[in-house]
């Protein structure tokens, strides 16, 4: 019995994975999509991490991020899965934290500290000259308003996860027969 339900998962972890992957390959094919494409492969974490558990999601999310390291056309669509493709699984223990507010604190900081780590990465290690010419033109100010737009942008994506959880179980998971 357990053999049969093994399989299930993974095959599909391995349709979901592609479905992800499309995705992030969609970023370098449609160029304002850099950013979105990113945050739409992490929400497919969500049935993910439903049906099969958090081992098997880690492994999906490792297989998608490498997957797109090197398919991916948009390297930096690529890094900021890596830094925020597992989000919808670290967002259910840091949910755990209480009272609200720190859980906020908790999560605005892991925020920023991604973007910062996503980007000087990019920047620093990768040398990704593109971004460096686009950073290049921005003053100190705008790189503050963009953190602070990533900030809000962040906050509006948790919420987002939380009513598409709600949907996926409520409306999807039962059509489905897992």
């Amino acid at each position: 019995m357990r053999r049969r339900s093994d399989t299930k998962r993974l095959a599909l972890c391995g349709v979901l994975a592609a479905l992800a992957v499309a995705l992030m390959f969609s970023g370098g094919v449609v160029p304002f999509a850099a950013i979105a494409c990113p945050v739409l492969a992490s929400l497919v974490l969500i049935p993910v991490y439903a049906e099969t558990g958090k081992k098997w999601s880690v492994v999906w999310f490792l297989a998608v991020a490498v997957l797109s390291a090197l398919i991916a056309p948009e390297k930096e669509s690529a890094v900021l899965f890596a830094f925020f493709g597992y989000y919808p699984m670290l967002r259910k223990f840091l949910n755990r934290l209480r009272p609200k507010a720190l859980q906020w604190i908790a999560k605005l900081v892991y925020c920023n500290a991604a973007v910062l780590a996503a980007y000087a990465l990019m920047l620093f290690v990768f040398r990704l000259e593109a971004l460096r010419a686009e950073f290049a033109q921005y003053e100190t100010y705008l790189l503050a308003v963009l953190l602070l737009m990533a900030n809000i942008t962040f906050a509006i994506y948790d919420v987002l996860i939380d009513r598409l959880e709600i949907v996926y179980h409520v409306k999807l998971r039962p059509k489905l027969k897992l």
